[in-house]
């Protein structure tokens, strides 16, 4: 990521802000927050609302973010690799070539979320929905590419 700023874990969120590896209490409200280019590796965010937030291009990979909402958030071109978002809540966001790869997905809401190029190769999505999201050109878990049909399913 470039130019990020170093941050402690207490200091507030921001453009490029860095909490890799920062523990934050449960059930924060942090609606409509505006850090994009940020690296939140490793960092554990349980129970938090990011509804409506600018997250894009920022680094969420092997954080902690069960039963977490993103609902209408913007996390174009994200980096979610190998983190849990059980039960997490993506309705109607925007990840776009979010990057998925070998994450826990299990029961994760994804209705009418903007999918196209997100890759999901290795990631356990069981009971997730898809009811609605565009998965146009979406990588699914087997490798395999989304064809132009895919709204709610991934066709080949």
């Amino acid at each position: 990521m470039p130019n990020l700023a170093n941050a402690g874990c207490d200091d507030p969120l921001k453009d490029g802000v860095d909490y890799t590896n920062c523990r934050f209490s449960e059930g924060q409200d942090l609606q409509g927050s505006y850090f994009p280019n940020s690296n939140l590796s490793f960092a554990s965010f349980i129970q938090v609302n990011f509804d409506k937030s600018i997250m894009m291009n920022s680094n969420l990979s092997f954080g902690t973010f069960p039963e977490s909402t993103f609902v209408r958030a913007n996390l174009y071109e994200s980096i979610l690799v190998g983190g849990n978002f059980e039960k997490t809540n993506f309705t109607g966001a925007n990840l776009t070539r979010v990057d998925f790869m070998g994450s826990t997905l299990i029961e994760a809401n994804f209705q009418n979320s903007n999918l196209m190029g997100a890759n999901f190769t290795s990631s356990n999505m069981i009971n997730a929905n898809f009811e609605g999201a565009n998965l146009i050109g979406a990588t699914w878990t087997n490798g395999e590419t989304c064809g132009p049909e895919s709204i709610g399913v991934c066709n080949k």
